[in-house]
């Protein structure tokens, strides 16, 4: 995942009015680790981005 593809999931997130700690709620991640995995320039792993693109639509 490219830093824009972080930064638009990020964008839709939070246009959708879901925080970290709602996201660390439904797909069970706590909301330490998502922030760490979008600040980094790190992969993420398939399981969190899957889960945070069904949140965002």
């Amino acid at each position: 995942m490219t830093n824009e593809e972080k930064r638009a999931l990020r964008e839709k997130l939070e246009a959708k009015g879901i925080t970290w700690e709602k996201a660390e709620e439904e797909i069970k991640v706590p909301a330490l680790l998502l922030k760490l995995y979008f600040d980094s320039c790190g992969p993420i792993p398939l399981r969190i981005v899957k889960g945070l693109n069904q949140l965002a639509e």
